[in-house]
């Protein structure tokens, strides 16, 4: 993999991690906030990096439009970023047809600086808008590039040429808000389970990535009650390595040896 393919990020590195906890906490990484990206990224075969961040854009400027379509009080609803965390009931009181607006659009780059003010307003470290803009879009735009397009994807190929006989069915942005799922596994049209894709870091076991990992516990408890399925996690880097350090390999194909037939 060329490492022109990734997004890279601008700013210092520990000043982008120190607004981690923020970010989660006033729910700007929420699809009410920035949308369904899982989904949207979905929408077709993007060539390059760039081509997926004008798309995300340009996305968001439809939705400003439709939204100027609507009488004031809903477009300032609609605006309001910080209402998942400040008042989640209303969202739910919002017709479905509107409350699209904000999951099934991407956001302009003026939107962006708008979270950005949010983030800095509420962070306590020196945090310039410049760099708080960054963090925004590197959120958004650039992880959900790195670890959807190329890891991700490289990691599907690398199970799939292990596994050919399964089925790695990729879950949408609401299954995956949802259940925390990025693939489902069928074997024979048979639901073995599902799996949600990470790099190495995210084994570590630091401050800002427990309250993510306690909410995906739950998601995927919720998965297991629907499904009596488990959701697994597959560790892997951009070139589609996988790191993992128990035995979910090693117990798939047993699985897999046993029900196919070469």
């Amino acid at each position: 993999m060329n490492t022109q393919d990734l997004f890279q990020l601008n700013i210092d590195a520990n000043k982008f991690r120190a607004t981690n906890a923020v970010w989660n906490q006033l729910r700007l990484n929420d699809p009410w906030s920035v949308g369904y990206v899982s989904t949207l990224i979905e929408k077709q075969p993007f060539v390059a990096k760039e081509d997926w961040e004008s798309y995300y854009y340009e996305s968001g400027e439809k939705r400003q439009t439709a939204l100027l379509q609507l009488d004031n009080s809903f477009q300032k609803v609609l605006n309001n970023d910080l209402l998942k965390r400040e008042n989640p009931k209303a969202i739910q009181q919002i017709p479905f047809q509107y409350r699209q607006f904000n999951t099934q659009y991407g956001r302009t780059k003026a939107d962006f600086e708008v979270k950005a003010k949010a983030l800095q307003n509420h962070c306590n470290i020196d945090l310039t808008l410049a760099e708080a803009v960054e963090c925004v879009r590197f959120r958004v735009i650039c992880e959900t590039w790195n670890g959807i397009v190329i890891r991700e994807r490289a990691a599907i190929q690398t199970l799939q040429k292990r596994f050919p006989q399964i089925e790695f069915r990729v879950s949408d942005g609401v299954r995956d808000y949802q259940y925390g799922i990025d693939y489902e596994l069928f074997l024979n049209n048979q639901l073995l389970g599902a799996i949600q894709i990470k790099p190495p870091s995210y084994q570590h076991d630091k401050p800002y990535l427990q309250k993510a990992k306690l909410a995906n516990q739950r998601k995927h408890q919720a998965y297991f009650h629907t499904y009596h399925r488990n959701v697994r996690y597959v560790y892997a880097n951009h070139r589609g390595e996988i790191l993992n350090t128990d035995d979910f390999l090693e117990r798939l194909g047993r699985y897999y040896e046993k029900h196919t037939s070469l």
